[in-house]
């Protein structure tokens, strides 16, 4: 597990190491990469072997899912969340946001609002709006460094009708809160009494720093349980975002049944014999592999606010709970959101994704992803150092 090792991405038509992708969004080819949620660390060990032994059977054609893969996931969110998923809960999807979209559908019409907490993951609001939907934002609370949920404007913004979902980003992405359980048993409440549906997107959940704990939404109660559906995937724990599915959650039967149906009317239910291999080998055998990781990015995170405050420079780290994404206050260097993003690409060389992408409430922030060697994070910093030091 040497998350020290460099390796070259270039060698396949990776998105985020690509010179067209980075002069696209970023207009400089030569950028360190530094925007794209996913790790430039290989896959644990156990998954390559594997993909390996699969690929050497030669034959790839039509399957089901395995019992041994359903027991895997079980015993993983039981051995490390204490989260007993019951077997007949899961649906499987192609991806989490393919989930996302199916259950905006399902619980909700086309004009009906959907509850975002901003800054937040940008696609949610794609899917939000490419479904017919209207965005309803319950903006998080930036207080003494660390966000807040805006109860009281949750309220609100649940008491009205037109409004029918939440999408609950659990850990959040990209400001890094791992919400308490305290803070969802609020959420629950909130959202049963209005009869808002939550969907909760936890694909960070494995992410947590320690002494922070994930709580799997669909835990919190049994009336939480029946108003909501989970979004699980092993894709960014490992690292297997290309080769993967994602599953979902959904503990109500008459929720599961339509969700069921869906699936199988629009053919989404096909099984990838490679995704199975991969999340199944995984999950049995890749916790050690994951216990690594997170020490190496508590490690990057360190580094990061040791070197912000050793060169004195006018830039915040709002540190994370959980995930391997950090966000960037950029403020007091007073630029506004295209002179900041020209800053970062073209001045200090760096490919972050701006703020202003996951909301206004983003405007002057940045996210950055370390979980890269540490080597190339350092190099992100030198840059940023001398840019920052240019431009004062």
């Amino acid at each position: 597990m040497n998350f020290d090792k460099y390796i070259d991405r270039n060698e396949y038509p990776t998105m985020k190491w690509s010179k067209d992708f980075l002069t696209e969004h970023f207009g400089n080819a030569d950028a360190i990469p530094m925007s794209v949620a996913d790790m430039d660390f290989k896959a644990p060990a156990t998954v390559i072997e594997s993909l390996k032994k699969r690929v050497e059977h030669g034959i790839y054609g039509y399957e089901g899912k395995p019992e041994s893969y359903f027991t895997a996931l079980e015993e993983w969110y039981q051995n490390r969340h204490g989260w007993r998923i019951a077997r007949e809960h899961i649906e499987p999807c192609p991806s989490i946001l393919n989930a996302v979209s199916i259950l905006i559908n399902q619980h909700s019409e086309e004009g009906d609002g959907v509850i975002l907490q901003s800054p937040v993951f940008f696609e949610f609001r794609m899917v939000v709006k490419s479904n017919d939907r209207v965005v309803a934002k319950n903006p998080l609370k930036l207080v003494d460094g660390k966000y807040q949920i805006d109860f009281d404007d949750l309220e609100a913004k649940a008491t009205d009708p037109k409004n029918k979902v939440l999408i609950l980003c659990n850990p959040h992405n990209p400001v890094g809160r791992v919400w308490t359980k305290a803070e969802l048993e609020e959420i629950a409440e909130i959202c049963k009494c209005h009869n808002v549906f939550v969907i909760a997107d936890e694909i960070h959940g494995d992410f947590a720093l320690p002494p922070y704990r994930y709580t799997p939404y669909l835990t919190i109660s049994e009336n939480a349980a029946q108003n909501s559906a989970a979004c699980l995937s092993p894709a960014k724990t490992f690292n297997i975002a290309g080769a993967v599915d994602a599953i979902t959650i959904i503990p109500n039967e008459t929720h599961r049944h339509n969700f069921h149906n869906f699936a199988h009317r629009y053919q989404i239910n096909k099984v990838n014999v490679f995704a199975s291999a991969a999340i199944e080998s995984a999950y049995i055998e890749g916790g050690d592999w994951l216990d690594a990781l997170l020490v190496y990015l508590q490690g990057n995170i360190d580094l990061i606010q040791n070197f912000l405050e050793s060169n004195d420079i006018d830039i915040s780290l709002i540190k994370p709970e959980g995930s391997f994404l950090v966000w960037l206050d950029f403020r007091e260097l007073g630029l506004d959101v295209k002179e900041l993003q020209k800053f970062l690409a073209q001045e200090a060389q760096i490919a972050l994704s701006p703020g202003y992408w996951f909301g206004r409430e983003g405007a002057g922030f940045a996210r950055m992803t370390i979980a890269c060697p540490r080597e190339i994070l350092q190099r992100a910093l030198d840059n940023l150092a001398e840019a920052v030091k240019k431009l004062s």
